[in-house]
């Protein structure tokens, strides 16, 4: 893909902070794995699909692998963020690999589509199929928990390692997310020690309107402060750092 040529102008500026490199002071942010985890509604899709919004600003080309709604769910849920993809997936910026559709018994609207989801080698296969093309590519699974579901979950952190090692060694990221209260902790344990990066999300549901947090739990090469941090779909400017010196209580 011609990066200096793709010029990315219909994706809002406005996206959701703070993206990681906000929460870091440095490290690698590029050919890593990222996880995310939290309780339901605590803003990880969200910040997945901020994820690659800011990459396709960036010039990096986006794949949405989708397990738990259709393509089309998440093609409107960006849209009515400011962040319109089907300019990009006409032009193969954006490739949704399809999880769920086939497996509902529904026609999939997705590039690609999954069978079923008990199987990681599949996956792999059409992953890099869909990333043949494109370079530094950022890629999404929401969620590895729906493929933990539907494998041997003791197993299942062994073959993810090897997929990611495969993304990141030929610089392509890679961030997949975890329901909080689902899996044991063993497999917490197992999937936060075999990515780069650990971001762990919130709500605070008490207030009228409900505020979301971040923060980075655990960072190779990087020290982090494990503050947590409000994120809204805003400017920098327009929000403030708030952190355990200030503790939310939830």
């Amino acid at each position: 893909m011609d990066e200096q040529s793709h010029q990315p102008a219909d994706i809002n500026v406005s996206l959701v902070w703070p993206t990681l490199a906000d929460l870091v002071q440095f490290g690698q942010l590029t050919q890593i794995s990222i996880m995310l985890v939290g309780p339901n509604g605590s803003g990880k899709t969200t910040y997945a699909e901020s994820y690659l919004a800011e990459g396709l600003q960036l010039g990096f080309p986006a794949v949405f692998v989708t397990t738990d709604v259709s393509p089309r769910i998440i093609r409107n849920d960006m849209a009515r963020h400011g962040w319109p993809i089907e300019r990009y997936e006409q032009e193969g910026h954006f490739v949704f690999i399809d999880g769920y559709s086939e497996r509902m018994g529904v026609k999939s609207t997705g590039t690609y589509s999954l069978a079923k989801v008990d199987d990681i080698t599949e996956l792999g296969i059409v992953l890099s199929e869909a990333l043949e093309k494109m370079v530094v590519a950022r890629v999404v699974i929401d969620s590895m928990t729906t493929l933990v579901m539907n494998s041997n979950p003791v197993t299942m952190p062994a073959s993810v390692q090897r997929l990611s090692g495969r993304l990141t060694q030929n610089s392509h990221s890679l961030m997949y997310i975890l329901e909080e209260g689902v899996h044991d902790e063993r497999t917490y344990a197992a999937f936060s020690h075999i990515a780069d990066a650990v971001l762990r999300f919130k709500v605070d549901e008490t207030t009228l309107a409900p505020r979301y947090y971040v923060r980075v739990e655990r960072m190779r090469s990087t020290e982090t402060t494990r503050g947590w941090t409000r994120f809204s779909l805003s400017h920098k400017k327009d929000l403030k750092l708030e952190s355990d010196s200030n503790p939310l209580r939830v």
